[in-house]
């Protein structure tokens, strides 16, 4: 999902939309930033940051609190879109999961397809964006995933995984010697 607790915010309070916002904890009281929107990461806001170095980058940052009720009632719903198409879902948090649509109850020959199906359907159904990455594996599924954010959908093919990874490798180690 993407920015989904902030996302969620966003969506019941029309008045957050389009403005740097986070989810967490206040910085007046050593609170840490749980979700981070669009807008806020911006200014280089990013989740487990401190909200007290959060609203020194923005000052207009919009702080609220968790739901955390909601945001799994949401995530449950999320969860049953993908059981239209398997059962083999391997949830990692609220707003993340990894599906094996290898054999799908759709008969759906793509599994981008498929992840085209889910996303319209979670849109459709919670007016929540979700980026999918599909490939061979969850290492390359996740890296796709990080990609074409918010709202994305990145394939990495058989053939493309020994070159994505070996891009991947060369950006750590010039991170590192950095």
């Amino acid at each position: 999902m993407d920015a989904f607790y902030a996302s969620v915010e966003q969506r019941d309070n029309p008045s957050y939309r389009g403005k740097p916002l986070v989810v967490g904890g206040s910085p007046n009281q050593r609170g840490v930033v749980a979700a981070a929107s669009y807008e806020a990461r911006k200014f280089g806001i990013h989740s487990a940051m401190p909200s007290v170095t959060a609203i020194a980058k923005c000052p207009t940052l919009i702080f609220v609190r968790p739901r955390f009720d909601i945001y799994r009632e949401i995530s449950t719903s999320i969860h049953a879109i993908f059981k239209r198409y398997t059962d083999l879902v391997e949830g990692v948090a609220l707003d993340e999961a990894y599906l094996d649509v290898t054999e799908n109850k759709q008969s759906i020959p793509y599994a981008s397809t498929i992840a085209r199906h889910i996303k319209t359907a979670i849109f459709q159904e919670t007016k929540l964006t979700a980026t999918a990455g599909v490939s061979i594996n969850k290492f390359l599924a996740k890296m796709a995933s990080g990609q074409n954010k918010p709202n994305g959908l990145t394939v990495i093919l058989p053939e493309q995984a020994m070159s994505t990874t070996s891009r991947k490798r060369l950006r750590i180690c010039r991170a590192a010697s950095d």
